[in-house]
């Protein structure tokens, strides 16, 4: 007893100044215009077992309307406030988690009013992991003359963490669509993976890249009036002109003009007289001759005086 009255005795100056400073500052916030306002409190949800994860929607932040002090009031405005959901020993299935004044960690003099949504409710499912191949998915075609040859992704498959209802389902994991539209030539291009609503994650992140190989059709053109050279050039030909028939790739045929085109008899060791001679025709490299209407021309070669 004595221990303690000598405790009280000791430097009462300074502990009256602080009960004095203790009241005036109840009164100051007591006699403190109040007011106020919704805080927008982001929602956190920690130990969640690993093997389990959030299925249903969870409201990304809860509106709490409090009031109080205008100066606290005003002071959580402006700085983030957070509130906990701990999940810790929550198996699969749903839960309910009702708020209440209490659920908040508010300073002393501010009041909760209400706040929503309340309750929450969410759903805890268990999840599995599996490998699946990567579904590349195109969209539109090609410019006029292109298509494609090939489409790939690297990697060609991922593992994929989801609940054991979704996963089961899956054959594949389709991109984002990949826009072929100004395509003209083999390209890479950086894609995602399109979970669509599923609740599904990689279980590791890896860059997705799209491996499209794009090449040219094949155009196959006709071209009549053709004519027909001799070398040397000492000779009648009949008929004089060809219809060509050429095929090759979609944009080298499409500009293909019949003045590009030459269609030729060899003479040169012919005898005077009357024969019969293949046509063979020059082509620019990458195109190929299908046919040549006619095929065989009737050589005169005259006499040399």
């Amino acid at each position: 007893m004595t221990s303690w009255f000598g405790t009280l005795k000791r430097n009462r100056l300074l502990k009256l100044l602080s009960i004095l400073l203790a009241v005036a500052l109840w009164f100051a916030v007591s006699g403190e215009e109040r007011t106020e306002t919704t805080l927008n409190m982001a929602l956190e949800m920690v130990n969640i077992q690993p093997n389990l994860m959030v299925t249903s929607e969870v409201p990304p932040t809860i509106q709490v309307r409090v009031v109080g002090p205008r100066s606290i009031v005003n002071s959580l405005s402006q700085t983030r406030q957070t509130e906990t959901l701990d999940l810790a020993g929550y198996k699969g299935g749903r839960h309910t988690f009702y708020l209440g004044p209490n659920s908040f960690a508010l300073p002393r003099g501010v009041q909760v009013i209400r706040m929503q949504p309340n309750p929450i409710n969410l759903t805890l499912a268990s999840t599995m992991t599996r490998t699946l191949p990567i579904k590349p998915v195109l969209e539109n075609n090609p410019p006029e003359g292109y298509e494609v040859i090939s489409a790939q992704t690297k990697p060609a498959q991922v593992t994929v963490k989801g609940p054991h209802s979704e996963l089961d389902e899956l054959n594949s994991i389709p991109t984002l669509p990949i826009d072929l539209l100004h395509l003209k030539e083999n390209t890479i291009i950086a894609t995602d993976l399109d979970f669509k609503n599923l609740h599904l994650s990689l279980k590791e992140p890896i860059p997705i890249l799209a491996d499209i190989q794009i090449g040219p059709k094949t155009l196959t053109r006709t071209f009549s009036g053709v004519p027909v050279f001799s070398e040397p050039p000492l000779t009648r030909i009949s008929p004089t002109q060809v219809t060509l028939t050429i095929k090759g790739p979609w944009p080298q045929v499409q500009s293909l003009k019949a003045e590009d085109l030459k269609a030729r008899v060899d003479t040169q060791n012919l005898s005077p007289g009357r024969h019969r001679v293949n046509v063979s025709v020059d082509l620019p490299g990458g195109l190929s001759l299908v046919r040549s209407k006619p095929t065989i021309v009737t050589v005169t070669v005259a006499k040399s005086s």
